[in-house]
């Protein structure tokens, strides 16, 4: 066998498939290595890449959405305007320059009448000032059936002024109740 293996290779026999061998192993490993050298030089950077320019797309789409929304919402600057004006008149009719305690007043009689209330005090009490607002606490009593009562606390809700109520307390009486309640009204000075 001795004789057989150095008779191949004196005669390059041997020396052919070893290097076949080695060929096939340096092609195998050259493969490897220039699918990794791809992956981490190539591949995998411009992955990243894409994947940032694609976050950047969708933040910038949002953007565009918002300012497109915004243009339409606002398309007609004297329809906007108009819209603003609107506004501003409710808040000054919510918050008026005078306080209009009388009128005030009158609207909470007409409402307890409305509701089938019977309104049985009106204390109004020290006006308190604050930096750019008055407020004037008012006490009432008021005496009517559950269903009264909630329709007026609606109707209070719902007027054309700016009432908070502070305080309520409330006593059963048969088949009425009795409402103790402190309301705050405010008014914005004019400057």
């Amino acid at each position: 066998m001795r004789e057989n293996m150095l008779m191949k290779f004196k005669t390059g026999s041997f020396n052919s498939f070893y290097n076949v061998q080695l060929l096939m192993i340096m092609v195998v490993a050259s493969t490897l290595l220039g699918g990794l050298l791809f992956y981490f030089i190539l591949h995998k950077p411009l992955t990243a890449a894409a994947e940032d320019y694609a976050r950047q797309a969708a933040a910038h789409t949002q953007e565009i959405t918002a300012v497109t929304n915004f243009q339409n919402a606002h398309l007609q600057m004297k329809e906007y305007r108009a819209e603003l004006k609107k506004r501003e008149q409710r808040v000054w009719q919510y918050l008026p320059e005078h306080m209009g305690q009388g009128e005030f007043m009158l609207y909470l009689e007409r409402l307890a009448l409305h509701n089938q209330m019977e309104l049985q005090m009106v204390n109004p009490q020290k006006n308190i000032s604050a930096e750019d607002n008055q407020c004037l606490p008012i006490k009432i009593r008021i005496v009517g059936r559950y269903f009264g009562l909630l329709k007026f606390l609606q109707g209070l809700q719902d007027g054309e002024r700016l009432a908070v109520v502070k305080k309520m307390s409330i006593v059963s009486k048969g088949d009425t109740l009795e409402c103790d309640m402190l309301i705050h009204i405010y008014a914005v000075p004019a400057k």
